[in-house]
């Protein structure tokens, strides 16, 4: 039970650590941290993958845990491209 927890745990972290180095890479234009951004999340699909192999969550919950994974790749680019939209919006209003 200790190492799916830890493994979910680490599940979660690279998701944050891909969206913040994603979006500061994007939002500074710096390519290292864009690379770094997808680095986390090819950790987070490893780790995807231990998952699957190494745990007993019932089938499910691996289910699950493949859905939200392959959903996460996306999360970060469309809200970067909307809060740019919004922000552009707001610059052109009177």
């Amino acid at each position: 039970m200790l190492e799916t927890a830890a493994l979910l745990g680490l599940f979660v972290s690279l998701a944050g650590a891909y969206g913040v180095l994603y979006g500061l890479g994007q939002l500074q234009r710096r390519r290292a941290l864009i690379v770094a951004g997808f680095a986390s999340y090819a950790l987070q699909c490893a780790v995807t993958i231990a998952l699957l192999l190494l745990t007993p969550l019932l089938g499910w919950w691996k289910a699950f845990v493949v859905l939200s994974c392959a959903i996460y790749f996306a999360i970060p680019p469309v809200t970067l491209r909307c809060l740019v939209a919004l922000h552009r919006a707001e610059e052109h209003r009177p």
